[in-house]
Order: structure tokens, then C-alpha cells, then sequence
């Protein structure tokens, strides 16, 4: 917002001094990141006494060897701060006029409302065992998805039109293929579904998903700067998203939040994010993923996102069919903390886990 108000005022012949640094992107890109940190951190401490005297409370739910007693009472919905702090920070310092930003932002919300109306129905029956059901948040989910998919690959994407089908590879330089336009639009709509239930599921210890979301967040912020830039993309061997790098200042903006956030639902938690915040962190993720085209890197940059819902998902559809369990439990932080890690401990180690597959994918960026 600001950067379109500046370059009115500069056709029209005002001069604004210092304010012109908000004419640079890596300027924005910052200043997005410190606000949404700020607001994260002011605002904090008001959510959390609004959300309890809201009786937004965390209810738990009856999942057997897995202690969410004294987690009872929490509250619970913290993810609309992040809301909050991250919509701010881009309207403030993103180009209001940007598709990618635009759609990246529409993600980032409307799957934080889903959220919010899935806590709420939790709060509601006072179990988080009666929050929205599959079949209902699948539906709502798809309702985005779907549209997403098909406008990806429309001529109405922001995306070069050679660069809409294709089938783009970490570490190789050319293209895979090109499926056609309804194949990958469907192959778009999986990857999208898979990203935002993946970090949905990740979402069980007191600070866990914060690591992993903020480096993939910025990993694909850097993507998308590269993208966006017409010498960096040109040295590295990348077709240029002309407008891509807006994408930075969202990721930077969340990035920003949710740091925020983890000082008050780092262990033992003031406040937990709910669906309202995992919902809306894997719909900004997931956006960011394939509208810099590198939606193939998730699993390596995600790839703690990736394993928890490949365990959950083996042990649901194969283990519970032949009557074994094939992992000590799903997710697996949770089978982490079963075998008596403390949580601090399992929280950390994913942290780290995370920070190095970042590294890794980040080699992508030269090596290919």
C-alpha cells in the first residue's frame, strides 16, 4: 500500500525523502517482517485475555496414551494473531496491485477462517473431537482448491504462459514435462490438499510447527525474490515470474508472525495457534509452493510436514487394515514423546531437522 501511495506522490511531483526506501523491495521485505513481528508481540497478550474471556478455551479430546489433560484450558484460536500481524504487515508494505501477493494472501486468510470456524465448533461442543467434520472441512477446503487449480493454469494466472503445465525438478535445469493444462491443474489441486492437511497434522506439540513453517516460509520468500529478478533469476538459470518477488514480502511477514507468536505458545503454552493458525500457515505455504513453481522442493524443504502425514496416513489406511501398528504412533512427534522424550526436547530436534533440509533445498537454487 504504501509503495503504490509513494509512487502517486511521485508522479505527481511530491517529493517524500526517506520514504522512498519504500520503493525497494528488500526494503519492504524487512520492514514486513519487523511489523508483523512487532504486532505479533504487542498484540500477544491481548488476544490471549480476549480469547479467554471468549471461553476459547482448548477442550482436548479422548485420544488414549496421549496426554491432553493438562492442556485443557489453554486458550486455543491463537492463529488469528498471526492473521492479524501478517495481514497487516503486507498491506502496509506489499503491492496491493500483485496477483501473486493477492492470491498468496487469499490463501493465507481463507484458510485461516476455515480454522477459525473449525476451533470454534470445538470450543463449541468442549472436545476437540467435535470440530468440523472430515467430510465438511474437506469441502471447505476444496472450495478454494479447486478454483486455484484451475486459475494457475487460465489465462488469467500471473504465471508466463509456457510456465503453466510444466513439471519443474529441484536440481535439473530443464523441465520434466508438460502434462497439459487439466492434468497438472488436478496434479495442483493434490499438492495444495497434501501441504495444508500436512501442516495441520504437524500442529500437536507447543511450538512445533513455528520451525518448519518459518523455514519453508523463507526458503520460498528467497525463491521468489530470485524469480521476481531479472539478474538473479538470469545468473541462476531460471525463467523469470516478472512480479514474483512480492511473494517475499508475505513470506517475510509470516515469517515475522509467527516468530512472534512462539514467544507466547513456546512450552509450556500461553496460547495455542488451533486450526485457525495451521489451516491458514499451510494455505500460504501451499500458495507460495506453486506459484513459484517449485512445488516439487516441498518435500525436502517440508519434509517434516511430509513424514508426519506419510505416517499418519500409513498407519490409518494400512496399519489399521491389517491390524498392526507400523509406527510407534501418528503422528510422529507424538510417538516421539510416547517413547519419553520430553517435549521441549522433540520440539527442538524437529527445529533443527528443519533448519537442515532448508539448507538442503536451498543448494537447489545453484546446483542444477
Amino acid at each position: 500500500m504504501l509503495e503504490l501511495v509513494l509512487t502517486l506522490l511521485r508522479l505527481a511531483g511530491i517529493e517524500h525523502g526517506y520514504f522512498r526506501l519504500a520503493e525497494f523491495l528488500t526494503f519492504r521485505i524487512i520492514m514486513a517482517a519487523i511489523t508483523s513481528l512487532t504486532l505479533s508481540l504487542t498484540l500477544g497478550h491481548r488476544v490471549i485475555v480476549w480469547l479467554y474471556r471468549q471461553r476459547f478455551r482448548d477442550a482436548g479430546g479422548e485420544f488414549r496414551s496421549i496426554d491432553t489433560h493438562s492442556k485443557r484450558g489453554t486458550p486455543t484460536g491463537g492463529g488469528i494473531l498471526i492473521l492479524l500481524a501478517v495481514v497487516t504487515a503486507v498491506a502496509l508494505w506489499g503491492r496491493l496491485d500483485n496477483a501473486y501477493l493477492l492470491a498468496v494472501s487469499a490463501a493465507f486468510v481463507y484458510f485461516g477462517l476455515v480454522g477459525w470456524f473449525d476451533d470454534a465448533q470445538k470450543v463449541r461442543f468442549k472436545s476437540a473431537l467435535f470440530g468440523l467434520g472430515q467430510m465438511a472441512k474437506t469441502v471447505l477446503q476444496l472450495g478454494f482448491i479447486v478454483p486455484f487449480g484451475f486459475w494457475l493454469v487460465s489465462d488469467l494466472s500471473p504465471l508466463p504462459s509456457a510456465m503453466r503445465s510444466q513439471l519443474l525438478v529441484p536440481f535439473v535445469k530443464t523441465p520434466l514435462g508438460d502434462p497439459g493444462r487439466m492434468v497438472f491443474a488436478v496434479f495442483a489441486m493434490l499438492v495444495f490438499f497434501s501441504v495444508v492437511n500436512a501442516v495441520n497434522i504437524t500442529d500437536g506439540l507447543d511450538g512445533l510447527v513455528t520451525g518448519p513453517a518459518v523455514t519453508t516460509a523463507l526458503l520460498y520468500g528467497a525463491f521468489a525474490y530470485v524469480l521476481g529478478n531479472a539478474v538473479l533469476s538470469h545468473y541462476l538459470l531460471f525463467a523469470m515470474l516478472p512480479g514474483a518477488g512480492e511473494m517475499a514480502v508475505f513470506a517475510a511477514a509470516l515469517a515475522g508472525g509467527l516468530l512472534g507468536f512462539l514467544w507466547f505458545n513456546a512450552y509450556p503454552a500461553e496460547v495455542f495457534m488451533g486450526d485457525t493458525g495451521s489451516l491458514a500457515i499451510g494455505g500460504g505455504l501451499a500458495s507460495m509452493a506453486l506459484l513459484t513453481r517449485q512445488e516439487m522442493l516441498f518435500p525436502i524443504v517440508g519434509g517434516i510436514f511430509v513424514a508426519n502425514i506419510a505416517a499418519s496416513l500409513v498407519q490409518e489406511k494400512i496399519g489399521m487394515r491389517i491390524g498392526r501398528r507400523l509406527v510407534l504412533r501418528a503422528p510422529l512427534h507424538h510417538g516421539q514423546t510416547e517413547r519419553g522424550i520430553a517435549e521441549p526436547k522433540v520440539v527442538i530436534r524437529f527445529w533443527i531437522i528443519a533448519f537442515f533440509l532448508m539448507l538442503i533445498a536451498g543448494l537447489s537454487l545453484k546446483l542444477r
